[in-house]
């Protein structure tokens, strides 16, 4: 199947959904990071609407003749999955979302805000030079985040139409409340895992979802930014959570 990647062994208990939207392949890195573990399948995108992409994931959970399966979606990833597991909830055991965008135009002047200047702090580099880690090339937010260095690109191709027409679909359903009634849906235990240095506000997806979801846990990690499997400080905490909370599903 070209839009889906196998990781790990038999059986599938996951489905990792990707971010952008367009951008097919950038969470390659969670499904390796779980491959040891679990039995992986990785949502490759291919359509330009979300309406087609639920039903893409639903063919994919058919083909594969899964019961239930945990979804992991990563920034717009995680709406879409959200999306799926309120018109679905029969086929979703836990919903998992990663670096989510805030569910309220509320939080949008804290998004903005938080994407700042970055600056390394010179206790920081003193750290990654004696593990060995320092990079010129090496991006950094003022609260400590810090991405890895010589990270590969996973990201297959940037499709940027198939990037403009589902940001304007997302825009939309967040402006009009669309996408968070979608929660009065959800039937599965839901765990969000967010940076605490994302410039996606975390309380963006706390407050709205805590509010409205009866099994709803929240975990905020320090100096950890958008992409924390990519992150030296949030990668290791990132995936003792990601599998922790896979295990314990039912």
């Amino acid at each position: 199947m070209t839009n889906c990647r196998e990781y790990g062994k038999l059986p599938f208990r996951g489905i990792v959904v990707h971010g952008g939207p367009g951008a097919p392949g950038c969470c390659a890195g969670i499904c390796r990071g779980l491959a040891s573990d679990f039995g992986i399948l990785e949502h490759l995108q291919t359509k330009n609407s979300t309406e087609e992409l639920i039903e893409e994931l639903l063919f994919i959970i058919k083909r594969y003749k899964l019961d239930k399966v945990i979804l992991i979606g990563h920034s717009w990833g995680a709406w879409l999955s959200f999306i799926f597991a309120a018109k679905y909830p029969g086929y979703v055991s836990k919903l998992i979302l990663a670096g989510c965008g805030p569910f309220d135009v509320s939080y949008f002047p804290q998004l903005v805000e938080a994407r700042s200047v970055k600056i390394m702090p010179e206790e920081q580099k003193e750290d990654l030079i004696a593990a060995n880690l320092y990079s010129q090339d090496m991006e950094y937010d003022p609260d400590h985040y810090c991405l890895l260095p010589n990270i590969k690109t996973d990201m297959i191709a940037f499709h940027e139409e198939q990037f403009k027409a589902l940001m304007d679909e997302a825009i939309s359903l967040r402006a009009s409340g669309e996408l968070l009634h979608y929660s009065k849906d959800i039937k599965c235990p839901v765990v969000a895992i967010h940076g605490k240095n994302d410039p996606h506000p975390w309380r963006g997806v706390k407050e709205p979802l805590e509010k409205r979801l009866t099994d709803f846990k929240m975990f905020v990690i320090d100096k950890c930014g958008h992409d924390p499997w990519k992150e030296y400080y949030a990668k290791d905490e990132f995936f003792t959570i990601l599998k922790s909370e896979i295990q314990s599903a039912t």
